[in-house]
């Protein structure tokens, strides 16, 4: 694709997102978005074919975007205990950042907006958790980490910070920092395995 094309494509999805925020799904029409765009209706078919479409974009933009900012960073780390908490407050820092695309992402899940074949609300959150079951199960078979079902903890994890979502979607004054603080020493004596000197101070 051109890159003046490329360039207008983000163009459209970011005024969606931004009128998503302001009037809700129910509220999004095409036309709201070409206006909000400064373009012809027609254009935004061209490029996403109908409001479906065009909610798709908005869904595989925010995914790609949230999920590859927040792993890529968890994985420059080589300690996992130290990944884990980097995707925690990652994701935390990230939605705080984008506050717009994270309540644009909840409108559309919570009203499966889209195509139905194509779209996939849960996506973002699966391929976190999955993120986080692989990084646990490392911790583990290095020694590194307890012994405890992975795809249950990952889970409590994920539903931990989809929670401090929530409560921040309605009260952007919640402080995000404190919350990832406290998750993590939460989590962290029931995930890590203690220091060896740890140990012996015990005995």
């Amino acid at each position: 694709m051109k890159s003046l094309e490329a360039q207008r494509r983000r163009h459209i999805i970011d005024c969606t997102i931004t009128v998503l925020v302001r009037d809700g799904v129910a509220g999004t029409s095409l036309s709201r978005v070409a206006s909000e765009a400064k373009v012809a209706k027609g254009i935004i078919c061209y490029y996403f074919g109908s409001k479906d479409g065009l909610f798709d974009a908005v869904l595989a933009r925010v995914r790609e975007r949230m999920v590859g900012t927040v792993v890529e960073a968890a994985e420059a780390l080589e300690d996992e205990w130290q990944r884990v908490a980097a995707f925690v407050t990652g994701h935390l820092t990230y939605v705080r950042k984008h506050r717009a695309e994270v309540l644009a992402l909840r409108h559309l899940a919570s009203t499966r907006a889209g195509g139905s074949e194509v779209s996939d609300h849960l996506a973002v959150w699966r391929e976190q958790k999955d993120w986080l079951v692989g990084t646990l199960t490392a911790g583990q078979d290095r020694g590194a980490f307890k012994s405890f079902d992975a795809g249950v903890v990952a889970t409590a994890i994920s539903g931990a910070l989809e929670s401090g979502l929530l409560q921040w979607a309605h009260d952007a004054t919640i402080d995000l920092d404190l919350y990832a603080g406290q998750l993590l020493d939460l989590f962290e004596p029931g995930i890590c395995e203690p220091a060896p000197e740890s140990q012996l101070a015990s005995a």
